[in-house]
């Protein structure tokens, strides 16, 4: 008797265990893939523990599911014999007794605390955070990155349309071209070397750059990967790859000045605007000088809209953080190449938006990058 109540006690504890895992499983799992999660060590951990608890359920109930399948294959064998002459009930003939009652109240009953479990667990574990304390005279920054992070604010967020998903690539259609060079270059310094020795070069030599180092600079800051048609050389949050390269070009051999676009798929420039800008974006970049005396400027813009419909209000954070790995990107393969590079954050964001002809509201430059030969 106690054996049998052991049991019994046991296989209630194996339930609770099961329902618990499974519900954590589940809000881990919609976590997880509202917020592009990998490794989600919480959902891990509840998968193989409902994994555990469902192997020692199965155990545990072993008799009663061997009896129930004996049970019911004997009752389908003895139906399938005598069904022929079984009478058939009449339409509309009642079909309620005591035992089916019962049997749908448990199972209603069991439906209903499952869902409420579920919807509980969802809210707890979406968060239900109070709104963010944010010191009184904090700048827009501080509010944007407090109202950004995970919580439950988001447990709707994720449920609103916040757009379609766009293409993945731009390109320019009828636009002047130049096909860029794929012939590698010769092996320069490397990286741990490349890492140390990088630094802000802001004097440049007059001499032009070649149309090769240009593509291999391009290959190197965001193109395809070697053998990919879709994974390029910088990480992109969800690999949605929202940051657009555009090279204004001053002096490079074979490459008339003017603003371009990297078409990354064609490993090509499209021409935007053509003519010798380097005094415009001297004054765009509040009139620094070295952005004119540079070969060539990058400036690259976000396309909101390609992380936007994923990551909602972290958007423009990630957005940030790729445009950085392009800049290092930058840095690292113009200093292996014996090229000097320096990044620019301050600049007249309508003036550069205006420059590249994008519309300042669905796309919008975020950094420029100016790159040449060192000064003699």
């Amino acid at each position: 008797m106690a054996r049998q109540r052991l049991r019994t006690d046991l296989s209630h504890l194996v339930s609770w265990v099961l329902l618990a895992s499974a519900a954590t499983t589940i809000v881990t799992g919609i976590i997880a893939d509202a917020w592009d999660l990998s490794g989600f060590r919480i959902h891990t951990i509840a998968g193989y523990t409902m994994t555990v608890a469902a192997l020692a359920h199965v155990v545990l109930s072993w008799r009663k599911l061997v009896s129930y399948t004996r049970h019911r294959a004997r009752y389908i064998g003895r139906r399938a014999a005598v069904g022929a002459a079984r009478p058939r009930a009449q339409p509309g003939a009642p079909t309620w007794s005591p035992a089916r009652a019962k049997t749908a109240a448990v199972t209603r009953r069991h439906l209903l605390g499952l869902t409420a479990t579920g919807v509980i667990g969802f809210l707890a574990g979406r968060g239900l955070r109070p709104p963010p304390a944010i010191p009184g005279g904090s700048d827009l920054g501080v509010v944007y990155h407090e109202w950004s992070k995970p919580g439950v604010i988001d447990a709707l967020g994720t449920l609103t349309n916040w757009g379609g998903k766009p293409p993945l690539y731009k390109r320019y259609e009828g636009a002047t071209r130049v096909t860029l060079s794929d012939r590698p270059l010769a092996a320069g310094m490397s990286l741990p070397d490349a890492i140390q020795r990088r630094h802000s070069t802001r004097e440049y030599g007059g001499d032009p750059l070649s149309a090769n180092q240009l593509a291999a600079l391009l290959r190197h800051i965001d193109g395809l990967r070697d053998g990919s048609t879709a994974r390029r050389t910088a990480p992109s949050s969800g690999a949605l790859y929202p940051i657009e390269v555009y090279p204004i070009v001053h002096r490079v051999d074979g490459v008339a000045p003017g603003v371009y676009h990297y078409d990354i798929r064609d490993h090509a420039l499209s021409l935007v605007r053509s003519g010798d800008v380097s005094g415009d974006i001297m004054r765009i970049g509040l009139d620094q000088d070295f952005l004119a005396a540079a070969n060539v400027v990058f400036a690259l813009t976000l396309i909101y809209q390609r992380m936007r419909f994923k990551y909602q209000d972290r958007s423009y954070r990630y957005g940030l953080l790729e445009a950085g790995h392009l800049g290092q990107n930058l840095y690292l393969t113009a200093t292996a190449m014996g090229l000097g590079a320096c990044a620019v954050g301050a600049f007249h964001d309508d003036g550069l938006n205006d420059l590249l002809s994008v519309d300042g509201r669905e796309e919008v430059a975020v950094y420029l990058l100016a790159a040449g030969n060192h000064a003699a």
